[in-house]
C-alpha cells in the first residue's frame, strides 16, 4: 500500500516514470559526455586520446560537462538514450599533469548538469596516414547501443587540429540535418548539376 499528499493523477505520472526510469535497459560505458550547443555528444576513444582535455575546452567555450570516464546509459520509451552522470565521479575531470579537477567548482553550476540525452556519438583516434578517412560527409554512419540507433563519427586526432572546434561543428551540423539541410548532398547535387550543364552546352 502506498500512501502520497500528492493528488491520484499526479501521482500515477511521478509513478510511473520513476518504475519506466528503474526498470529501463541500462549499460555502462567508457567516454566523456558532453552538451554542445544543445547536442548530446558521447566523446569515445583509447585512454589517452584526448577525451577529458577536449571536454575542458568545451566548458571553457561555454557547453556543458554531463560525465567523464564512465557514463551510465539509460534506454527511455525503446528509442532515446539518456546519458547519467556517476555519483562517484560527479562532474569530476581527470587531466593528465593537472590531477582530478571539479567543473562545478571551478566553473560553476551552470558548466554541468546531470543527465543528457545522447545524439551524436564521435570517435577520437591517433591519425593513421594509412587511414581512408570520410572527407564529404555523404554517408550517414549509425552506432547500436541498448537497441537504439545513433549517428556516429570518427575524427582523427594529431598535433594542430583543434578537436573542440570541430565538435562545435559536428553539434551545429548535426542540429542543421535535423532541420533537413544537408550541406554535403546539396554540394553533390550542385556539382551533379554543374557537370550536366557543362556536358549539354
Amino acid at each position: 500500500m502506498f500512501v502520497s499528499s500528492h493528488g491520484t493523477s499526479k501521482f500515477i505520472n511521478v509513478f510511473t516514470d520513476f518504475l519506466d526510469a528503474a526498470l529501463a535497459p541500462q549499460t555502462l560505458l567508457h567516454g566523456t559526455l558532453v552538451e554542445v550547443s544543445g547536442v548530446g555528444i558521447l566523446i569515445q576513444g583509447k585512454s589517452g586520446v584526448g577525451k577529458s582535455e577536449t571536454a575542458l575546452e568545451l566548458v571553457q567555450r561555454g557547453h556543458r560537462l554531463v560525465a567523464d570516464d564512465a557514463v551510465r546509459i539509460i534506454c527511455r520509451d525503446g528509442a532515446r538514450l539518456y546519458g547519467f552522470v556517476s555519483q562517484t565521479i560527479e562532474h569530476h575531470l581527470e587531466i593528465r599533469g593537472l590531477g582530478i579537477i571539479n567543473i562545478s567548482d571551478l566553473f560553476g553550476a551552470g558548466a554541468v548538469r546531470a543527465s543528457k540525452r545522447i545524439d551524436l556519438i564521435v570517435h577520437l583516434e591517433d591519425w593513421d596516414d594509412k587511414k581512408e578517412y570520410d572527407r564529404l560527409g555523404l554517408e550517414d554512419m549509425f552506432e547500436e547501443i541498448l537497441g537504439v540507433e545513433i549517428a556516429v563519427m570518427t575524427i582523427p586526432v594529431r598535433p594542430g587540429r583543434n578537436v573542440p572546434v570541430l565538435l562545435e561543428t559536428a553539434a551545429k551540423n548535426f542540429n542543421l540535418k535535423s532541420r533537413g539541410h544537408n550541406a554535403a548532398k546539396k554540394f553533390q547535387e550542385r556539382l551533379a548539376r554543374m557537370i550536366r550543364d557543362a556536358a549539354e552546352s
